[in-house]
């Protein structure tokens, strides 16, 4: 995904170019569709322009106690 950007004060002095501050360029992006790890996904997503509606439960951390599942009984 490319992403436009603006450099700011901070990195333009710690990558010495000082006379780019305030100008945009565009920036490629990589982006992890399946990045979200506290849902349970019933399918992977395989691109980001795809139209297809993935349903996903939430993953409550209530359940796990040091890697553990707890006995609610």
């Amino acid at each position: 995904m490319k992403v436009l950007r603006v450099n700011r004060l901070r990195t333009a002095i710690l990558t010495n170019s000082i006379n780019q501050i305030g100008q945009f360029k565009t920036v490629e992006r990589l982006v992890n569709l399946n990045a979200d790890r506290k849902r349970q996904w019933f399918e992977s997503l395989k691109d980001i322009n795809d139209d297809k509606m993935i349903d996903s439960l939430p993953i409550s951390m209530n359940y796990f106690k040091n890697g553990k599942t707890v006995d609610r009984n």
